[in-house]
């Protein structure tokens, strides 16, 4: 068996880091702005533009606005969750200062700790439609949880590590092959079960529909939180930064030979960084189309969560079966 290790330590770790956390911040509105312009036209409706999300994040981040319930603490949680989440998820390197902390389940669970408290807002007293909307999100990501286990053991079994980075950096051995397929599954199932891309003809994410004779959306708080300002920035840049972080993880399960390699970075390969940039980007973008196209011919908006979930299941008990029959008959 080949053996890839490597550590990316020093000034150029922390550079590389910075260039991924910078990356990721720069790229989530953008993502969610492309996701909800394809989103809206599947439904019918006039797309927006792909920077507004970004616009709308920077107006808010510069005035007092209504604050959420609960004051500062839900939205910097959420923030700050997502924010740890973006760091341990490789996006173009391996090997980073943060790979030894990238175990999966904590990284699953930074995600569900951001979505959970951008929800907590919505309970409170006297809002009834951000109540009922924060309650459905609560039981969507308590159903989730049933799917997480089962993508870990997948992970465990097909590289004897729940660590990402040392996942990621085994399955670049040829002797491993056989185990892609599984975690290929894996990944569309963590898409399905963690990702909270708007559905088809609703309203993109932080915007309503416009009803005067041009349908089209209009600036306005999304309702699980009621918040505006730097509140409001906050929540909706954690929740652009978790659905980024979810995109990232499943490329990388689904294609973890676009990472570049420690051998690579640190023995000055010159086309190892810029190529694994724009692979991550296409993975990216490609995943993101594949979801919304999804959202749009299979999932109905209505039972969009229900039937969401139940696929994410199925495929993850799909790579559990595909795993072993490998093992058995491969």
């Amino acid at each position: 068996m080949i053996a890839y290790s490597g550590w990316i330590g020093g000034p150029l770790g922390g550079l590389l880091l910075a260039l991924h956390l910078a990356l990721m911040l720069a790229l989530a509105p953008l993502l969610r702005g492309a996701i909800d312009a394809g989103a809206a036209r599947l439904g019918g409706a006039a797309p927006p533009p792909v920077l507004l999300r970004w616009r709308l994040i920077l107006a808010q981040a510069r005035r007092q606005g209504l604050r959420a319930a609960g004051g500062d603490l839900p939205p910097g949680l959420a923030l700050a969750a997502a924010l740890a989440a973006c760091a341990l998820v490789p996006s173009f390197a391996l090997g980073l200062p943060s790979a030894g902390l990238s175990d999966l389940l904590a990284l699953v669970t930074l995600l569900g700790a951001a979505r959970l408290a951008a929800l907590l807002p919505g309970l409170a007293a006297g809002v009834a439609a951000s109540g009922r909307q924060a309650v459905g999100g609560i039981v969507a990501l308590a159903l989730a949880q049933t799917v997480f286990p089962l993508l870990l053991a997948v992970a465990m079994l097909a590289t004897g590590s729940t660590t990402l980075d040392a996942m990621l950096t085994r399955l670049h051995d040829p002797e491993l092959a056989g185990s892609r397929t599984p975690l290929v599954l894996a990944a569309l199932s963590l898409l399905l079960a963690g990702s909270d891309a708007p559905a088809p003809g609703s309203p993109p994410f932080g915007l309503s529909p416009n009803p005067g004779p041009n349908p089209g959306p209009n600036p306005a708080p999304d309702p699980p939180a009621d918040a505006g300002g730097r509140d409001r920035a906050a929540l909706d840049l954690a929740s652009d930064l978790s659905l980024l972080a979810w995109l990232t993880l499943a490329g990388d399960l689904a294609w973890p030979a676009a990472l570049a390699l420690p051998g690579e970075v640190l023995g000055g390969v010159p086309a190892a960084l810029p190529g694994a940039i724009l692979a991550w980007l296409a993975r990216t973008a490609l995943l993101a189309g594949a979801l919304v196209a999804a959202r749009a011919l299979v999932l109905a908006p209505d039972r969009a969560a229900r039937a969401r979930l139940l696929l994410a299941l199925l495929l993850a008990l799909l790579a559990v079966v595909v795993l072993f029959a490998g093992r058995d008959f491969g």
